[in-house]
């Protein structure tokens, strides 16, 4: 290493003296001049103020870096907490979606005539003249062909195959159903039948000069022991008297939405009650 104010070759007594000399001679000088120390601060301030100012900025340099890196790491965080809970709200969505439909499935119907379970619409089938629903509910659950299915305003339709964990839905909309019905204000019997129309239900063989009318609501009749009586099925919404057919076409707009189905209710007849036989 090289020495800082001697060459190697001066012996270090030499060396020590004249350190020893400079000292003494330094400390006369300030006793002489007072202000020297003044002077000498004064012509340091501009490095000291530079040396603070460059540790200054390596400070704030990295206070940067660290908030940054904070930053970026919580928005990691973040980004994996989304992440986690956007199932968790995609669930609660579905689960209130199907609660209102469900409260509003229930409320349709104050007191349901029989016994009910609820069943999920797993898969549709609108093709052209065929209206079908498939629910999660099969034989292990008592569904049998035949059942009235209801839904939020009325009947929705009868089950028409069974299997064990699911079964198959007519919808009231199909070409092959026909429900016995009746004016709501009346006992004259008449039917509904499907049309292949999701949105339109028809009364067949009435005459021209029938008292039926816009605005008439239907429902089930009873007739058959299929369906129970009272239930809501629809109101007509057209009456159109031909001059050259011999009966009038009357469409009926159904109580339920059928198209839009994606919770109904399953219904066990309530049994008639037993006459008690006295001997």
């Amino acid at each position: 290493m090289p020495a800082l104010f001697f060459p190697r070759r001066y012996p270090p007594l030499l060396r020590v003296a004249v350190l020893i000399v400079l000292s003494v001679f330094v400390s006369v000088f300030s006793e002489k001049h007072p202000n020297i120390e003044s002077v000498s601060l004064t012509m340091a301030y501009p490095v000291q103020w530079i040396s603070m100012q460059e540790i200054s900025f390596w400070q704030q340099a990295n206070n940067y870096l660290q908030s940054r890196a904070a930053l970026a790491s919580e928005n990691v965080r973040l980004r994996a907490e989304l992440i986690r809970a956007q199932p968790k709200l995609l669930e609660a969505d579905i689960l209130r979606n199907e609660n209102r439909q469900l409260l509003a499935l229930l409320d349709s119907i104050p007191q349901p005539p029989g016994k009910v379970a609820v069943a999920q619409v797993i898969a549709q089938n609108f093709s052209p003249g065929s209206q079908l629903l498939v629910v999660n509910m099969g034989a292990r659950a008592g569904i049998f062909v035949g059942q009235p299915v209801l839904a939020t305003g009325g009947v929705a339709g009868q089950v028409v195959s069974v299997s064990p964990m699911s079964s198959e839905v007519a919808l009231l909309s199909d070409l092959d159903s026909s429900i016995p019905v009746q004016p709501a204000d009346s006992d004259t019997p008449l039917l509904v039948d499907g049309r292949g129309d999701i949105d339109s239900l028809a009364v067949p063989f009435q005459p021209r000069n029938t008292s039926l009318k816009v605005g008439d609501r239907l429902v089930t009749s009873g007739l058959g022991g299929r369906y129970p009586p009272g239930l809501n099925v629809g109101t007509i919404s057209a009456v159109i008297h031909n001059g050259d057919q011999p009966f009038a076409q009357i469409a009926v707009r159904p109580a339920v939405r059928l198209g839009q189905l994606s919770t109904v209710l399953m219904l066990w007849d309530r049994p008639s009650p037993q006459p008690v036989v006295t001997p």
